[in-house]
């Protein structure tokens, strides 16, 4: 924060010290005597005004230590099962909080740069908000979807907007991942210690363990896929001390660990994918290679597809404590529930999309309107009738089932120019360091790109924080790489 500031003098000066005193006396007098009335809700109005004063004073620390709670945080409806709105606690009120802040530095006191929000993912991602704020407007039910696009708010103000400026330092970026990854380990340990609490890791138990942290195991297990590049990066940086080189190594293998033993098959696809990207980096492997493959494998898999779905329809291997099962379990269509049931959700929700094919049924309402397009044939053990099953288990659908195809269309685009531009920076940087880290940026965000097929976490401040954030190292480094003249210019 600008220390010239005129607020920054009197938050430090005695005027705020005598301030800060006399308000604390007016509410300890007031909540003496009205102790006996229901008032109790006053004694969260002093923690209200300091946690205000702190986001005012240190904005950057304050965000630090907010993405250090996140893997921390707890869903509301964990504590009261009853409650109408959730939302993750500590985290996301003080993110609400940030927001404001972030909304300040931009428009009225403009000490936030510029260039980030007119940078092209920032762009793409303001027009992601507005087309969602139209189809909240038309969708069927508009509270539900605006307390959806708030969320989506803070989360981008806080891990993107505000963290792409404080990356313009490059040691906060460290700082920013490592603050994620300390938060981690007390959930990884938690969660190996629940699975051997019934004798020997099971994954049967895998589900609700992580609880309640993550609200399942696959949650976790896309947190990790993101954790593990974000690890590498650390330990690549020169310059680190033995001891913290160590503590780095044990962490990286805690994620490991808990990783594997995750049984998020789609958390081991999406790592998988992320090496291979990492592979046709650094092999230098032209796109003119990549393309002609790719559509060589398209066409072998839609001449073989009989042969294929009579292959699929022969596994009836389920899930399994044995890694290997599990792997093979991946492709059984036929009688594992979780594989089904999935099918039956994207089903559904390309038959809301066909319903309401340009403006959806506004955000965040998927589960709440998939159930009547269920097919009785396509139901699974664990299908309900009432649809109170969740959100549509993937990123591309739940948005063409909510917000039509003009919303998948724009989400796919962002995706598309981040990595793009990590990998032009990638291939243009001359700098290890440089290079190291948009490697590891990028392949996190695959993970993610991969996984969001699959499932759909970005309502989430555990995988807001890690896509966002590392969205915001990828245009920081965009930024640094300008040349002195359009900076200016910017």
């Amino acid at each position: 924060m600008n220390r010239e500031n005129p607020l920054f003098g009197i938050l430090r000066g005695r005027l705020f010290a005598i301030f800060a005193y006399l308000v604390t006396i007016l509410f300890v007098t007031v909540l003496i005597i009205t102790s006996g009335a229901e008032l109790s809700y006053l004694w969260l109005i002093p923690p209200a005004l300091m946690l205000l004063l702190a986001v005012m004073i240190s904005v950057d620390k304050f965000l630090l230590f907010t993405v250090f709670l996140v893997p921390l945080s707890i869903q509301l409806r964990f504590l009261i099962p009853e409650v109408s709105a959730d939302l993750f606690l500590p985290t996301e009120p003080i993110l609400a909080l940030i927001m404001v802040i972030v909304i300040f530095k931009a428009f009225a006191a403009g000490e936030i740069d510029r260039r980030i929000l007119h940078h092209p993912v920032s762009r793409i991602t303001g027009a992601l908000l507005v087309w969602l704020f139209i189809t909240a407007l038309t969708g069927t039910m508009p509270l539900v979807s605006f307390k959806y696009i708030i969320t989506r708010i803070w989360f981008i103000t806080g891990f993107y907007i505000l963290a792409s400026g404080l990356f313009m330092n490059e040691r906060t970026i460290r700082k920013y991942f490592l603050a994620y990854l300390l938060g981690m380990i007390p959930v990884a340990i938690y969660y190996l210690i629940m699975l051997s609490g019934y004798g020997v890791l099971k994954q049967v138990n895998a589900y609700a363990a992580i609880r309640p942290f993550f609200n399942d195991h696959t949650a976790l297990g896309a947190a990790l896929a993101f954790c593990i590049p974000a690890n590498i990066y650390l330990l690549s940086l020169k310059g680190e001390r033995s001891f913290k080189r160590i503590f780095l190594l044990a962490m990286l293998a805690l994620f490991s660990i808990t990783y594997i033993y995750s049984y998020s098959r789609a958390a081991w696809i999406s790592l998988a994918a992320a090496a291979l990207l990492v592979l046709i980096l650094l092999l230098r492997i032209s796109w003119k290679i990549i393309v002609p493959v790719l559509v060589i494998a398209l066409i072998a898999i839609i001449t073989t597809w009989s042969t294929l779905l009579i292959q699929l329809n022969q596994n009836r291997q389920g899930s399994s404590l044995d890694i290997q099962k599990q792997i093979q379990s991946i492709a059984n269509i036929r009688t594992d529930a979780s594989n089904l049931e999935r099918l039956n959700r994207w089903s559904s929700a390309l038959r809301m999309f066909e319903e309401r094919p340009l403006f959806g049924w506004g955000p965040g309402t998927y589960q709440f309107n998939y159930a009547p397009f269920q097919l009785a044939e396509e139901k699974t053990a664990i299908s309900t009738n009432w649809g109170e099953g969740g959100n549509a288990h993937s990123e591309y659908l739940g948005l063409l089932s909510e917000s039509g195809s003009p919303g998948m269309a724009i989400y796919i685009l962002l995706l598309f120019v981040i990595m793009k531009r990590g990998i032009v920076l990638f291939k243009r940087s001359a700098e290890r360091g440089e290079r190291i880290m948009l490697l590891c940026m990028m392949a996190g965000i695959v993970t993610y790109i991969t996984h969001g097929a699959l499932n759909n976490f970005l309502d989430t401040d555990k995988i807001s924080a890690l896509f966002w954030g590392m969205t915001a190292v990828i245009v920081s480094a965009d930024l640094r790489s300008e040349k002195p003249e359009s900076k200016s210019e910017a």
